[in-house]
């Protein structure tokens, strides 16, 4: 069968790659593009029509290399093929990484005539083998601080070199107190000639940092108060990211690192220069509290607080931080060659496998859970999953990097109930507000207080109040849907946020409840009832107003009789039976 113009051309449509095809004037120098795919134009944003009979360098912007350019005008010159990679623009203005490889077509005589350039977007590709390498590095960090013993000078510059490394950051400086000012103990990159230089604590953002123990970013120090712009600009501050060098509740000093261009840094190198900035203060706080007393390498693993392992593709721990001695009570050399439910138990594998499923497929896998380790109890984990690719794309393991978030939890949990609350109720309620505004979708708010409450204190004493509180608010977190929010608003009030329902069904709710709450048995209180308001929130109405009409019904239920519910009609309308 031959193959027809038509065939090939329908072939290069269906390709996956990009494919450009221009042609070579006489003298040599392109004359324009005459054709582009499908693929082409999914690629790039433009349409075939818009970029037919332009030059090949259309996508071409501020961020591509010009290095590109001398390749391509190089292979024109000599007719040979050539291949780069570097960022160019849709037609949106959004950069992409882009990989090409341009192959010359020869007319009858042996001239070429066309240029056939095939085309990818690797922007996703290279992002995975960037952070797959991140984590490799924190791995690979930890073991060198492991094995430089307690060679502070070494630790602090390792780590200002590696931080650089990880965020591509022009300069990574270490920064430490003395007396009343920060002195730069190491520098990298365009800090070099900056080692020794001094900023005033009170009048620096690195002072800033030191004092508030916060992660601090600034994207443009020409126009943020907080900075001394001079000294910035001096040693080519203009954007950059100060992470507190904390263990303990002792903070010994600030990784800085910064850029001389703004908005230089993401999320992810913030989070990567935190996980760099424990590593560092361990090392710190090993070296100027313990040196002379333990064994330097024991001392620095116990240090580091968050969890950091290798896991084979049998699901085997092959490498783990000190953190897990802490978490499982099992020293590390323990652990290593044990499979991950040996570890950390039947239960918390069974939750962790579906991630860990995951990501040995080779996704990268970032959750949070609450993990029933089978020591040190339940846990709230941020956990993120990085394959190991060899370098035929074969996953050949996975790195681990798990962080604790229980006491950030409990921060927004009523001690007492465990229910939400009242500042994390407002948030979250805040945000089913706004989606239900944008969706136009009903929101019913239903109020609830125990009756007689005060009473119950005064007879039978505050602990068995506190009993009373306890049982009622796990009865409530039991009882209502996974999308509704429920919290403890204050004393002895509970409060639930129904997303998608309507005052009726909100109204059937609480009657469920209050019928329910009649019925619960109490070790040393033989009754307790509870008062219902209900409101459904209006268009346009703020979180205060639908408070108040809920508080009103609420009022009237205790106002009528109390163990009842009310609803409230209209924005500021009177309270009537359900």
């Amino acid at each position: 069968m031959q193959v027809t113009p038509q065939l090939l051309e329908q072939a290069l449509e269906l390709s996956h790659d990009a494919v450009t095809i221009f042609e070579i004037r006489n003298g040599g120098s392109a004359a324009g593009i005459i054709y582009v795919n499908r693929a082409f134009e999914t690629m790039s944003g433009y349409e075939r029509d818009e970029v037919l009979g332009c030059a090949p360098g259309v996508l071409r912007g501020e961020k591509t290399d010009a290095g590109d350019l001398e390749s391509f005008s190089a292979a024109l010159d000599a007719g040979a093929s050539c291949e780069g990679e570097s960022w160019y623009y849709r037609k949106c203005g959004k950069p992409f990484l882009m990989s090409w490889e341009a192959s010359p077509v020869l007319d009858d005589a042996g001239n070429v005539s066309h240029f056939v350039v095939v085309q990818q977007d690797v922007t996703e590709r290279r992002r995975r083998r960037r952070r797959r390498q991140d984590l490799e590095r924190m791995v690979d960090l930890q073991r060198e601080v492991v094995s430089g013993g307690l060679d502070l000078q070494r630790v602090r510059q390792r780590i200002v070199e590696a931080a650089r490394e990880i965020t591509g950051a022009d300069a990574a400086v270490v920064e430490e107190t003395e007396g009343e000012e920060m002195v730069y103990r190491a520098v990298a990159g365009i800090a070099g000639e900056a080692l020794g230089m001094r900023l005033p604590i009170d009048a620096s953002l690195s002072g800033l940092c030191f004092r508030s123990c916060e992660i601090l970013r600034t994207d443009d120090t020409r126009d943020d108060p907080r900075v001394d712009t001079e000294a910035a600009l001096k040693v080519g501050f203009v954007s950059g990211i100060l992470v507190p060098l904390v263990h303990d509740g002792h903070c010994y000093g600030v990784l800085k690192v910064y850029a001389s261009r703004p908005d230089a840094f993401s999320s992810d190198e913030r989070q990567l220069l935190e996980i760099a900035s424990g590593i560092l203060a361990s090392a710190l706080f090993t070296a100027a509290s313990f040196e002379s007393e333990v064994n330097r390498r024991s001392m620095l693993i116990d240090a580091i607080p968050i969890l950091v392992s290798y896991i084979d593709l049998d699901r085997r721990y092959q490498e783990v931080n000190a953190a897990y001695e802490d978490w499982f009570g099992v020293e590390a050399s323990d652990i290593r060659g044990k499979f991950m439910w040996e570890v950390v138990g039947e239960a918390a594998y069974e939750t962790i496998r579906p991630h860990l499923d995951a990501a040995l497929s080779g996704e990268e896998v970032s959750y949070e859970a609450d993990i029933p380790y089978q020591k040190g109890g339940k846990r709230t984990v941020l956990a993120q999953y990085q394959p190991n690719l060899d370098s035929s794309g074969k996953v050949e393991g996975v790195y681990a990097v798990v962080r604790d978030l229980t006491s950030v939890k409990q921060a927004e949990q009523d001690f007492l109930t465990g229910l939400w609350n009242r500042r994390k109720f407002e948030e979250k309620s805040e945000d089913l507000l706004r989606k239900a505004s944008r969706y136009r979708q009903p929101v019913s708010l239903v109020l609830i207080d125990i009756d007689h409450f005060k009473a119950i204190n005064d007879c039978y004493g505050h602990l068995v109040g506190d009993e009373v509180l306890k049982v009622l608010g796990w009865h409530l977190g039991n009882t209502v849907r996974g999308v509704d929010v429920v919290g403890r608003w204050g004393g002895e009030e509970f409060i639930i946020l129904a997303p998608e329902t309507a005052a009726e069904e909100a109204c059937q709710l609480a009657e469920r409840i209050c019928s329910e709450i009649r019925r619960l048995s109490f070790e040393d209180v033989d009754h307790v009832t509870a008062s219902f308001g209900v409101a459904q929130w209006m268009e346009n109405e703020e979180w205060s107003q639908l408070m108040e009409r809920a508080d009103g019904a609420l009022y009237k239920a205790k106002r009528d009789g109390r163990d009842r519910v009310m609803v409230a009609q209209g924005s500021v309308g009177p309270a009537n039976d359900c």
